[in-house]
């Protein structure tokens, strides 16, 4: 007599090795969705991620001041703390502003020129004036401005990364 393959014992196995890799497949897709797309699953610009960078009364007035940004970094799977990357900010006043210290070029460092009136990227002779605007060299824009806030007297940066190497600031995850 021929078996019902719904409740023969090679049917069970069958049942269950497909119920296996449904799991098995559902556990590396959803980690794997995530470091693509990040935790805005909405596909649009990441939220605000604003970081304390230093305190207002620490910066020298209209003389800018390079600052660590030190926050967590996620992917699909690990969270660690440390160094993000580093901003220029100047301070007039009351008013505090931001730019990002990666080139927009090929992402070198930049620092501040030797003269204290501009801004120079090493790596391949990018220059930009103290608002960030592209005066020599290959970048193809200017440097990239944050969001900047000040909160109980701390300056806070909405620190974020762009594309390199494109005319247009892009960001990225």
């Amino acid at each position: 007599m021929p078996e019902d393959p719904k409740t023969s014992r090679r049917g069970a196995l069958t049942a269950l090795v497909v119920a296996g890799s449904a799991v098995y497949a559902g556990a590396l897709a959803v980690p794997a969705y995530r470091f693509l797309h990040g935790d805005d699953a909405g596909g649009g610009a990441q939220k605000e991620r604003w970081i304390r960078v230093g305190k207002l009364e620490a910066l020298p007035e209209g003389k800018p001041t390079r600052l660590s940004v030190i926050g967590e970094e996620r992917d699909a799977f690990n969270i660690s703390r440390g160094k993000l990357g580093s901003v220029w900010v100047m301070r007039k006043g009351k008013e505090v502003r931001a730019l990002s210290a990666t080139c927009p070029h090929l992402g070198c460092s930049i620092d501040l020129g030797g003269d204290n009136k501009s801004f120079a990227c090493p790596c391949h002779t990018s220059r930009f004036n103290l608002d960030g605007k592209a005066e020599a060299g290959p970048s193809p824009r200017a440097m990239d401005d944050l969001g900047v806030r000040v909160q109980d007297g701390f300056v806070e940066v909405d620190f974020r990364r762009f594309r390199q190497g494109v005319p247009n600031k892009v960001e990225v995850g």
